[in-house]
């Protein structure tokens, strides 16, 4: 169970931890617009030391290529194809750089051979870049007039934004902010435009009850007693009462989430020494927490604090001999109410120390393996792919655990509004704004070819199946999609309506190449008794890039061919009408649901709003039935 827990509120911290300003200190787009960029700082020489910076980060991107193509068969012909040599001369040193050399060696890293895709051939490429832009306004002639002009474009977009209110609009920026920042230029400017264009764009609400409605449970159990307590064998047996709970405790900067015992164990004990022997009723309040916290670095734990006070009383005393019986009773009934309050404490501690080991013994293990997992399994992956979000901030509440997060590289763009209202009634809510897809989907899928084998390697990978429209048919050859390197996969949100759009440079079909087509669908958000349901707002369109349907220009032979294609799958893959599934929650947590969807809004700058509500009680019923099993059980086993 603590292995559940602490690994969904990780997974939901989605997840990391920064110093960034609030989001209620951003500017306003509109405000923003009214002031003259174009006119603000004039051109700066750039220092050496940018240069010098910038040629070291080209190094410590070329590391982790250098040992891709170690270990690769290929990496030999790679080294040779991107003029090894005169990659290591230009990072060497700053002292090195040619502008006409660092361009070339970029135009390598951007050309459509596979493979360049990998994560460790894009950060060589990005980091080149930035050198470049470093050196042309270093050293090339028309740098200051170049540096005009982007700031007359970055003035325009702003002005545009402003009007459209849409991301769209405001797409152009993020490449000049990127191509700004790295020859140096305009810091205020590029702090103001930020501030506004580099809003969080996610928000994740958990609510405490979800959670413990899979955790707390009540304890009653009955257990044999053993013990030796002052020097004498206890012997008997206790029932055990109480209450485990999950309980969010208010932090500003971390998840903090403790794991509480609220218990009283009854006992009746017999203890014999000589000849007297002592029949006892005990009452045991017992308390333990295990605090679980789960920063930006990672998730651990706190000692277990527990806590024990024992009341007892004496319910019957016999002696076993006759002779001098009633003298030896009197002595052992003062004898025990002397030694009482020592014999109280002797068992207090001895209950806290059980309970302390024990709870720590089961919780250690769950623990270290979602310390484990957040680290191999998405802190380090995320890191080493570029996928890390740049901002998140995590806390709890006393009823809530929430997250911001923003994931927008130097060249790409966030939020620029706040974001909508959650539903009051939602105990999981997420807003998501359109620049988390499509950042995320240029990282992860910009460049990259895909083809059958990847996609069932990645079903397995995902535990879960291909979706028919990906198989190929019987009669039809194997197919693959190369995706564009910029915006491969858009989601574009407006009013009460969704539009997705797919941007292939090239497709194949057995041996048949294909030129670049995109593919776009959009869906109304509509209700349905109830529930929620995705309508198609007419039919998938496909069409190559730029083209105008009812347009002058007609299409060619081949683009007709794949057109045809193209309608066949992806009208499997997106349905006239699509009804949103309840929620189903991992592991553990499957009991709490599944969650119907109570919110799922869109909005005209980009904000999607979803949440998720408790299950209605009809299906609770049903489905209450299995108990889940704590660590804490075993522990009061061994406390009585």
């Amino acid at each position: 169970m603590l292995t559940a827990l602490t690994l969904t509120i990780t997974l939901a911290v989605a997840s990391l931890l920064g110093s960034e300003p609030g989001v209620g200190q951003a500017s306003d787009l509109a405000a923003l617009a009214q002031e003259p960029l174009d006119e603000s700082e004039a051109f700066r020489p750039v220092p050496q030391s940018a240069l010098d910076v910038a040629a070291a980060r080209l190094r410590s991107a070329i590391v982790p290529l250098q040992n891709l193509l170690t270990r690769s068969p290929s990496g030999a012909n790679w080294k040779i194809y991107l003029d090894w040599p005169g990659l290591t001369l230009q990072a060497a040193s700053a002292k090195n750089a040619d502008l006409p050399t660092l361009k070339r060696l970029e135009q390598l890293l951007l050309s459509e051979e596979n493979g360049l895709e990998m994560h460790q051939f894009v950060a060589v490429r990005r980091a080149l870049s930035a050198y470049a832009e470093a050196v042309e306004a270093a050293k090339a002639p028309q740098a200051q007039a170049l540096y005009k002009t982007r700031m007359q474009k970055l003035s325009a977009a702003v002005a545009a934004g402003a009007t459209a209110g849409t991301t769209e609009a405001l797409t152009a920026i993020g490449p000049l902010l990127a191509q700004l920042e790295q020859s140096c230029q305009a810091p205020v400017a590029l702090a103001k435009v930020r501030s506004v264009v580099n809003q969080p764009n996610l928000y994740l609400d958990i609510n405490e009850s979800l959670l413990g409605s899979a955790v707390n449970r009540s304890i009653d159990q009955t257990a044999a007693v053993n013990d030796v307590i002052l020097g004498t064998r206890i012997c008997g047996s206790g029932h055990t009462t109480g209450l485990v709970l999950l309980d969010f405790v208010p932090a500003a900067d971390r998840a903090i989430v403790d794991l509480n015992l609220d218990a009283i164990n009854q006992s009746n004990t017999i203890g014999t020494r000589g000849r007297v022997t002592v029949r006892t009723h005990g009452v045991t309040k017992l308390d333990a927490r295990k605090r679980i916290i789960i920063s930006e670095q990672g998730v651990s734990a706190l000692p277990v604090e527990a806590h024990a006070s024992a009341n007892t009383s004496t319910t019957g005393l016999s002696i076993s001999k006759n002779c001098g019986k009633q003298i030896i009773q009197r002595i052992a009934t003062k004898k025990i109410a002397e030694m009482r309050p020592q014999a109280e404490a002797a068992a207090e501690q001895a209950a806290r120390k059980r309970l302390r080991s024990q709870f720590d013994e089961q919780t250690a293990g769950p623990i270290a393996k979602a310390s484990a997992d957040y680290q191999t399994k998405f802190r380090r992956p995320l890191l080493e792919r570029g996928w890390y979000p740049e901002f998140l901030h995590i806390n709890t509440s006393d009823s809530q655990l929430s997250i911001v997060a923003r994931k927008a590289l130097v060249d790409q763009i966030a939020a620029f509004t706040p974001p909508p209202a959650v539903d009051p009634d939602a105990v999981i809510s997420s807003r998501v704004h359109e620049t988390l897809v499509n950042n995320a989907a240029e990282i992860a899928l910009g460049g990259r070819t895909i083809d059958q084998t990847d996609v069932k390697k990645m079903a397995r990978e995902q535990n879960t199946t291909v979706h028919e429209s990906l198989h190929s048919d019987p009669d039809q050859p194997p197919w693959s999609i190369t995706f564009a390197r910029l915006r491969p996969v858009e989601l574009d949100a407006d009013n009460g309506r969704i539009k997705l759009t797919v941007r292939g440079s090239k497709y194949t079909s057995g041996e048949r190449e294909f030129p670049a087509m995109n593919v776009w669908v959009a869906y109304r958000i509509e209700p349905a008794g109830g529930n929620i349901r995705l309508v198609r707002d007419g039919d998938v369109q496909i069409y190559p890039p730029g083209f105008v349907p009812g347009g002058a220009e007609k299409l060619t032979i081949s683009q007709t061919s794949l057109r045809r294609i193209l309608q066949k799958r992806f009208g499997k893959v997106f349905k006239e009408v699509i009804d949103v599934e309840p929620l189903q929650l991992p592991g553990q947590l499957a009991s709490a649901g599944p969650l119907p969807m109570e919110q799922f809004v869109a909005q005209k700058d980009g904000w999607l709003a979803v949440g998720w509500r408790q299950r209605d009680p009809v299906v609770a019923v049903a489905a209450a039935a299995p108990e889940v099993s704590l660590p804490i059980e075993p522990v009061l086993a061994q406390v009585q």
